[in-house]
């Protein structure tokens, strides 16, 4: 008894991982993106609400799927089913991480059927198919038909906004309470599936089931958490108008196909998977909005996920009940410790397998973290050159301030040294002056007279001066020199000081004066330049220079 007790354990253990994995992070997602999940009262009526209906379901409440047979005492049957559900969620997740759990199971049970009955009710089959169909068709349909109802119209009267997210957060846990006990409900039919009551009525079953589950869901509750935040900040990023639609869609939905009334219209009611329903109910919600709240590639990958779920689980379930020779007439005449060889075998065989997988996924996670480090070392590779060059042009930018600096340093000395000099030569056209006034002569004066004007009209060209701010002016245009002689070699030196004021915004009556000519000339020389620059009449001279 102990020892079937364990083997009942360990195949709950089987068949309540991937369900917690996959399936329930899909329920409790979108209740957590809704804000529902944030009161006390959701927080503590929840589970019991999914933890009754689920115990409802167990003791044969709902209406089962008639591809479900009787609960079976017989623990190596059910394994083989478990393990075959297993090994088929497993495979499938390799093509989406929103796997169909009970598409699986209900597959692994046919793939047994078909071995201990010789043949399927393939009407029943096509039924329960079409019912697959039909439930994520009518959750999109739900979906976008709520989504059409809540979209505030402008004939309607406005609504303050925090009595519009009171109703909203109302209607959110409203449609929370829905969806989880319709969830466990309809899942409810694989639970009433295990052998609980062969081990005693009341506590004792109930404890053979729950504990081997409780166990497992705190184990695996880092990995739900995540999953279930994935869910709720990844997949349903946005307003809560459209998570009520997809709780409540999901919620009808579940409570539609757990209910015998399919019957009538050629469908059944059958377990649902969760993750298939909640990218159903994104579909209806981007259609109803006109815009894309998930990708198609991602929903193509779960449809394909979900129809290989079965095919792969009827396969996978097929062949190790043939290994383990288990037929209807063998099953009856077979003791269980006749049985237990082969099965243990079996058992053996899956945990190497699960050795092998263990040892690839942690070499894969080798691999993956191998190629993280690249990456980091990568990106800090790149900053440090990112920095390096930093380092260099502000290196550049100090030497080119620190010459600038230079420069106005020079120029302040030059301009000190200029008014000096200035100085200078007015205090001796001063004392000229006096001399000159002081002659009686007029001879005398008048050549004296014409001396100083000849030295005053020396002193007006400003030679020096102007040597000096042509070569400041080259020091601080360096780099448009360059460019004006790379691309034009022709232009004579005057006229590339003549470039050189234009580029400095001097105008033609200043540039007269500083080059010692007429205006006139200045105007000739400007034309001369705009042919030797090639430019056209409706050209701007002043802009092409400063472009080069």
């Amino acid at each position: 008894m102990t020892f079937r007790i364990l083997f009942l354990s360990f195949v709950t253990f089987l068949a309540v991982w991937p369900i917690i994995r996959s399936e329930l992070p899909a329920v409790i997602g979108p209740v957590w993106a809704s804000g529902a999940g944030e009161r006390w009262s959701v927080k503590i009526l929840l589970p019991l609400l999914f933890l009754g209906a689920l115990v409802c379901a167990a003791w044969g409440i709902p209406a089962e799927s008639g591809l479900l047979p009787e609960s079976s005492s017989d623990l190596p049957s059910l394994f083989v089913i478990v393990l075959s559900t297993w090994v088929a969620v497993s495979v499938a997740s390799l093509i989406s991480p929103s796997t169909a759990v009970p598409f699986a199971f209900l597959g692994s049970v046919a793939g047994f059927r078909l071995v201990t009955e010789g043949s399927l009710d393939w009407t029943l089959v096509a039924r329960t198919a079409a019912s697959w169909l039909a439930a994520p068709l009518l959750c999109s349909l739900l979906a976008a038909g709520i989504v059409a109802l809540t979209v505030r119209r402008p004939g309607r009267t406005p609504v303050h906004l925090v009595i519009s997210d009171h109703r909203l957060l109302l209607g959110c846990t409203l449609a929370a309470f829905l969806l989880a006990g319709a969830a466990a409900w309809n899942l409810g039919s694989i639970v009433a599936f295990f052998p609980v009551a062969a081990f005693g009525a009341g506590p004792v079953a109930a404890a053979v089931a729950a504990v081997p589950a409780l166990l497992l869901f705190l184990l695996a509750r880092p990995e739900f958490s995540a999953k279930t935040w994935h869910v709720a900040d990844q997949d349903l990023d946005f307003t809560s108008g459209p998570v009520f639609a997809i709780l409540a869609a999901m919620g009808l939905t579940y409570l539609v196909f757990s209910l015998p009334v399919l019957a009538r219209i050629g469908l059944t009611a059958t377990p649902l998977p969760a993750p298939v329903l909640l990218l159903a109910a994104l579909v209806g919600v981007s259609l109803a909005r006109r815009k894309a709240l998930v990708e198609g590639e991602k929903v193509l990958k779960s449809l394909l996920s979900a129809v290989v779920c079965p095919i792969l689980g009827l396969l996978v379930c097929y062949s190790l009940s043939m290994i383990l020779n288990v037929s209807a007439d063998e099953a009856g005449r077979t003791g269980w410790n006749a049985r237990i060889t082969p099965t243990l075998v079996v058992l053996g065989i899956i945990v190497i397998a699960a050795v092998l997988s263990l040892y690839f996924r942690v070499q894969r996670r080798r691999d993956l973290q191998k190629e993280f480090f690249l990456s980091r070392e990568r990106q800090i590779y790149n900053a440090q050159k990112t920095l390096s060059a930093l380092e260099v042009k502000a290196e550049m930018n100090e030497r080119d301030l620190l010459n600038k600096l230079e420069i106005k340093r020079k120029e302040l000395v030059d301009f000190a040294v200029g008014v000096s000099e200035q100085k200078e030569y007015m205090e001796s056209v001063y004392e000229r002056l006096s001399r000159v006034r002081g002659l009686t002569d007029p001879a005398e004066k008048d050549a004296a007279t014409d001396e100083l004007l000849s030295s005053l009209r020396e002193r007006m060209y400003f030679s020096r001066e102007m040597n000096d701010f042509y070569a400041q002016s080259e020091i601080l245009h360096k780099d448009f020199n360059m460019r004006l002689k790379e691309a034009f070699p022709n232009l004579t030196e005057s006229e590339r000081k003549l470039a050189i004021l234009l580029r400095q915004g001097f105008s033609s009556k200043y540039i007269a004066t500083l080059m010692n000519i007429t205006p006139k000339s200045a105007e000739i020389s400007r034309y001369r330049l705009r042919i030797k620059l090639g430019l056209k009449r409706s050209d701007n001279l002043v802009q092409f220079i400063k472009s080069i």
